[in-house]
């Protein structure tokens, strides 16, 4: 929820319980002041509840964008590393299972083998079928960002477990072992550059050139002209500096 909407739904709440409150006691036959001064409370105490639930909402709202956010960088993480590293971050998420490297995106521990497989395409049948013809006592288990119906029946059918995206991401933040720092992330240098490219971009130039004149021709009906002048003088120099000298 936007903040301009959760503002105006706690002021829309405080006018409709005050306004009816105020009709109500003034049929009671309070005075004018009373009735007002007891719609006002009742009026600030809606709002002050419908406000207290609408931020309950904005937060768990905003915890599960941020949560959804993050998930998509890690596993965009995932996909874009190399397989070495893949092996090397589950091997380490595994370490209290002791795993065994056993080739490229497979890990072997006592009860359990995981074939790995982080990429942008979806895990197929014939993948799933390569993954069935290693032969181990332990518990086959394929971790993967997503995976087609047809592999997903054909993994059920051949008893591997599959973990998709969502499920791993969720294993490795309960074990506190997501990455600091993904690839692809935009970097507080490159957030700082983008800002002051949005900032001094030349089509800013335009916005700044109209506020201006607007502003200096506010001076000529104005009992203060000085600081409208000024001030305008100010944004037309500002539009040329960016126009010349901007992004």
């Amino acid at each position: 929820m936007k903040k301009s909407a959760f503002i105006s739904d706690i002021l829309f709440t405080f006018l409709l319980v005050g306004v009816f409150t105020l009709c109500f006691f003034r049929y009671l036959g309070l005075t004018i002041v009373g009735s007002f001064i007891l719609a006002s409370l009742c009026g600030a105490l809606a709002a002050g509840g419908v406000g207290a639930i609408l931020q309950s909402k904005r937060a768990r709202f905003f915890l599960k964008r941020s949560d959804e956010s993050q998930k998509q960088k890690f596993l965009l993480h995932l996909s874009l590393i190399s397989d070495e590293r893949i092996t090397q971050f589950f091997q380490k998420l595994f370490s209290e299972e002791l795993p065994k490297r056993l080739g490229k995106l497979r890990l072997a521990t006592k009860n359990a083998f995981y074939f790995l497989s982080f990429r942008f395409a979806p895990v197929s049948a014939d993948d799933a079928a390569a993954f069935s013809r290693l032969k181990t006592a332990g518990k086959k288990i394929l971790l993967c960002n997503q995976i087609d119906e047809a592999a997903l029946q054909l993994c059920q059918r051949l008893q591997i477990e599959v973990r998709t995206g969502e499920q791993v991401y969720a294993m490795v933040k309960a074990k506190d072992a997501l990455p600091d720092t993904y690839v692809g992330e935009e970097t507080p240098v490159d957030k700082k550059q983008r800002r002051l490219r949005l900032c001094f971009s030349k089509s800013n130039a335009k916005r700044f050139l109209v506020g201006g004149a607007l502003v200096l021709l506010t001076s000529l009906i104005t009992p203060f002209p000085y600081y409208y002048l000024t001030f305008g003088s100010l944004l037309l120099l500002v539009a040329a500096l960016i126009r010349f000298l901007g992004y």
